[in-house]
């Protein structure tokens, strides 16, 4: 299976890898809210890397969407949460609406 959107992929894995990277017994790792990032964030770059835009169907956009938005929101989450510095989710936030943003341009292409 070929890999897509590694831009997309690449930017969540830094999210998840760099930006809201906790050692494994760090005490926050343990807050519902990373938990649910985690989560998120693992879903949409595994849908991320299988779907190719080009030739993805409504549904399979509808689905991204719906993934990254969720990611989107638990990166506010994090924000408001006071678990990492808020310039680090100020600037995760925007990453993650660069990516809705290109999946918001992708509609009504699969219908033409």
């Amino acid at each position: 299976m070929s890999k897509c959107n590694a831009e997309f992929v690449e930017t969540i894995f830094g999210l998840m890898f760099e930006t809201f990277w906790m050692a494994p017994y760090d005490p926050r790792r343990s807050d519902p809210v990373m938990a649910c990032f985690e989560r998120r964030a693992r879903y949409a770059s595994a849908l991320l890397g299988k779907t190719k835009l080009a030739s993805a169907t409504e549904v399979q956009l509808y689905e991204l969407r719906k993934a990254v938005a969720d990611l989107e929101e638990s990166v506010q989450w994090i924000g408001g949460s006071g678990l990492f510095p808020r310039a680090d989710c100020t600037e995760a936030l925007d990453r993650v609406r660069r990516i809705r943003g290109v999946l918001a341009e992708r509609r009504g292409v699969a219908a033409k």
